[in-house]
């Protein structure tokens, strides 16, 4: 199975990286054997040699760099999704999916839209989905983002009252996952990580159980449900 990581460097502000290697891990302790490519801006690849792909979060300049070099795979891009392979995109890097950010012309695989502000929009949330239940996290961004509630992942559950433009978040289509949720999205929720590998296993798919992230994530719901 081949995963590629995009911009590894460019994009991993919090420590991003986490979500590609827990990932890597699931698979090969399935006996899936995996090849994990790195790209940056400039080197040449084809989306459709890869099964899934993975994008963190990184600053706002850099996040327009990662935008202009992605806009010349836009037409694999599309092909990729229709044909419903595996793509999550944390932070600010789902963002690119929209039709713009400020002024910059995005990806427009989502019918949403990206103002940028001077101020910080931060907090911790539970978010919602039938399928994934309720996945916990941290938001921290500078923008705000209207359209696209068609494709809605999540619901909030909670969310901090800093955080104040919509009542969802993030973006599923097909087999493409955009959440602004940051850091090791997947280590903290099992049952998203749970998902996102019987996507990519199908019949050799079989639950793992990793106590130590299964411990983690119920403390951390537990303390974030006092605060509702």
């Amino acid at each position: 199975m081949r995963i590629l990581h995009l911009y590894p460097n460019l994009m991993n502000l919090y420590g991003d990286y986490g979500n590609v290697r827990v990932l890597v891990k699931y698979l090969n302790d399935l006996g899936i054997e995996t090849q994990l490519d790195e790209k940056e801006l400039g080197d040449n690849y084809n989306l459709k040699d890869y099964d899934f792909i993975y994008m963190g979060s990184g600053t706002e300049s850099k996040q327009l760099f990662a935008l202009d070099d992605l806009l010349k795979h836009k037409d694999e891009l599309v092909e990729y999704i229709n044909e419903n392979k595996v793509m999550l995109l944390t932070g600010n890097a789902m963002e690119l999916l929209g039709k713009k950010i400020d002024d910059n012309k995005g990806l427009g695989i989502i019918n949403f839209t990206v103002k940028t502000s001077d101020k910080r929009y931060t907090g911790d949330v539970i978010l919602h989905n039938e399928k994934l239940g309720d996945v916990v996290g941290f938001i921290n961004k500078s923008s705000l983002i209207s359209g696209g509630e068609e494709y809605k992942l999540f619901n909030y559950d909670f969310k901090d009252n800093n955080l104040i433009d919509n009542d969802y978040e993030g973006y599923h289509y097909n087999n493409l996952f955009g959440t602004h949720v940051i850091g090791p999205l997947l280590v903290k929720n099992p049952s998203f990580l749970d998902y996102l590998v019987e996507l990519l296993a199908k019949d050799k798919y079989r639950k793992i159980e990793y106590e130590y992230l299964d411990k983690a994530y119920n403390v951390t719901l537990e303390e974030l449900r006092k605060r509702k």
